[in-house]
């Protein structure tokens, strides 16, 4: 990921070059190719360069086009470029030679805004129209590329990340207290508040145009929920979904240099893999794995060295038993945007340390296979209204069969066809919605998230998981930690065109009857390796994390025990308390040991801030 830097003085007086290049500094790690900026007018541009596409190499932004009024930084890929290249008129010999960037201007020039409508891919962009002195950021639709601002009397800052653009502004950086308290409760601002005071995110697939006295944001795109798939076989949604996600694989192999993936041994990673394989054999596809030789619970070897001799993998595999959480807490590298709440950072930072080792610059992985497969808990419910009944039944019976009445009360598809039912009576959506808090948070914390607004909605929660604030926040948060090691990290799970399938499907497709990701198991028969189609045993981690207690014990507890910590003003001391005490017994909830860690790494991350917040002033 590319980085790019803006400042739009409205006031039309000199941009202060301190804070030009407060905010640049703050985005170095997204440079491994150098920089470059330009002023024009009232408006300063300043760009990263990350070359990882074969049409941007060599290419210097902000980038201008002849006999064009505008000026462009860019930070993505366009995923759709033939298609793009043959609405706008042009040869694909003569689009060879544009970048992404490029196309994005001409696209702009034929269409305005309405350009941002025809790209599939992931992209954050700023345009400064010369002739209107008028500036527009725009974000791709599922915002898997982030972009930030903040205003600060006429002064307007934009940015690829928070930190930086809180350099931007004349005073010192203020936490905002309203997102602490939301990132304790597992919950995201929806209008785009950051933990940072008057920083805000664009949000996903909206553009925000801004001029001498006004910001107008849009949005430009939304998922259509009316259109249903229905009809076909269990083979003919495997065979359009197997086309798809392929698609999305090849699409993100355009690079500079070998693609690479992350590849554990479960189903959306392998599948993953295995398309990649395909498109470039007979040269070898190179993945990394992290094994275990003691914890062999998180192990999944069988499972990666059957997809090696399947697919003739280059596979390294890297043990991690020694690398359990809280283990050298001060070599956890810091993110400046937000608390560390990954509390296997540093297994993954021993497979990007290898990536950058072996020259590798893009990298594949599966995460956000299972969002894919989210709207499957209501797979009883519409084979119901879908008149499936015999169907229905038979599922009913396999879960019976298996767990007993108790057990299939206690997972939930029952009480969710009766809601289910409930959103289709008008205004169902809405009713009976408690708003049902953590119960570590303090009182001040709920008062803080009353004022950010939580949205209980069922229907849209069922495609929250595929599109919106909160999950692009979860697959942009950690390209901090890529960009250190010049990697660019790229979700074949998050394409436009395999999210807006996956939720066209019957719930039935994605979950049947105890099988999970049933359409995925169903398209990838004769592409996978048959033991990892036929394995439905998740792998757990939490022995790794027990692991970590177990071992640093004592560093835990000091940690905890710190008087007058900043967490304690959003999280109830005694309830941290109860459960560090307790966090020493296997038996204990994942959920409930992890707060006591973002508690940790939160305290860390403030102490940090408060010691950097000096850089606006020099």
């Amino acid at each position: 990921m590319s980085g790019f830097a803006v400042i739009y003085e409205r006031s039309k007086q000199p941009i202060d070059p301190q804070a030009f290049e407060r905010v640049m500094g703050r985005l170095s790690h997204r440079g491994p190719d150098g920089r470059d900026d330009i002023q024009i007018g009232s408006v300063r541009m300043g760009h990263w360069h990350f070359w990882t596409t074969p049409e941007e190499v060599g290419e210097h932004q902000p980038l201008s086009l002849p006999g064009l009024p505008f000026s462009l930084v860019f930070d993505g890929r366009l995923d759709n470029r033939p298609e793009v290249l043959a609405e706008l008129g042009i040869d694909p010999g003569a689009g060879n030679s544009l970048s992404d960037a490029a196309l994005t201007l001409r696209a702009f020039a034929r269409w305005g805004q309405a350009c941002f409508e025809h790209f599939v891919g992931e992209f954050a962009a700023v345009i400064y129209d010369q002739q209107h002195d008028e500036v527009l950021c725009a974000r791709d639709q599922l915002g898997d590329r982030s972009l930030f601002y903040t205003i600060q009397g006429s002064r307007v800052v934009i940015t690829s990340e928070p930190w930086a653009a809180a350099g931007g502004r004349n005073v010192p950086a203020e936490l905002n207290d309203n997102a602490l308290a939301a990132s304790f409760a597992f919950q995201v601002p929806q209008d785009g508040q950051t933990l940072f005071k008057e920083v805000f995110e664009i949000l996903p697939a909206h553009t925000l145009t801004l001029n001498s006295t006004t910001q107008n944001p849009r949005c430009y795109w939304k998922p259509d929920l009316s259109k249903k798939l229905r009809g076909l076989s269990d083979e003919e949604y495997a065979e359009r979904f197997r086309a798809l996600l392929e698609q999305s694989v090849v699409c993100r192999m355009r690079a500079t240099t070998p693609v690479g993936i992350m590849m554990s041994g479960g189903l959306d990673s392998t599948s993953v893999a295995c398309f990649a394989a395909r498109q470039i054999a007979p040269q070898q596809l190179t993945t990394l794995s992290y094994v275990f030789d003691e914890l062999t619970e998180c192990d999944e070897r069988p499972f990666i060295n059957s997809m090696v001799e399947k697919w003739n993998l280059r596979s390294i595999q890297i043990p991690c038993d020694d690398a359990w959480t809280y283990k050298d807490m001060e070599l956890v590298p810091t993110n400046p945007n937000r608390p560390e709440h990954d509390p296997f950072r540093m297994v993954h930072e021993r497979i990007l340390e290898r990536a950058q080792s072996e020259n590798l610059r893009v990298l594949l992985d599966g995460s956000f296979g299972d969002h894919l497969y989210s709207a499957g808990d209501y797979w009883w419910a519409e084979l119901i209204l879908d008149g499936k009944f015999l169907e229905a039944v038979k599922g009913l019976h396999v879960f019976l069969k298996h767990i007993g009445w108790k057990a299939t009360w206690q997972f939930g598809f029952i009480q969710r066809t009766a809601g289910h039912i409930l959103n289709l009576i008008p205004g169902g959506r809405y009713i009976h919605r408690p708003s049902i808090l953590p119960e570590w948070l303090t009182t001040y914390s709920v008062e803080c998230l009353s004022k950010i607004g939580i949205h209980h909605d069922r229907i849209l929660a069922r495609y929250n998981s595929l599109v919106g604030i909160s999950i692009s926040r979860n697959a942009s948060g950690s390209d901090f930690y890529f960009n250190r090691h010049s990697l660019d990290i790229r979700h074949p799970f998050r394409d436009r065109r395999l999210i807006e399938f996956a939720l066209s499907l019957p719930a039935y497709q994605l979950f049947n009857s105890g099988v999970a990701k049933f359409i995925l198991r169903n398209a990838m028969r004769g592409v996978l390796p048959k033991s990892i189609i036929a394995n439905f045993k998740s792998t757990s981690y939490s022995t790794l994390f027990h692991r970590g207690i177990e071992r640093e014990k004592a560093q835990v507890k000091e940690l905890i025990e710190i008087r007058g910590a900043i967490w304690q003003k959003f999280i109830r001391v005694d309830w941290v308390f109860n459960h560090s005490y307790g966090l020493f017994t296997s038996d204990n909830q994942f959920l409930n040991i992890l707060i006591p860690w973002l508690c940790i790494t939160s305290q860390s991350w403030i102490e940090s801030f408060n010691n950097n917040i000096g850089v606006n002033n020099g």
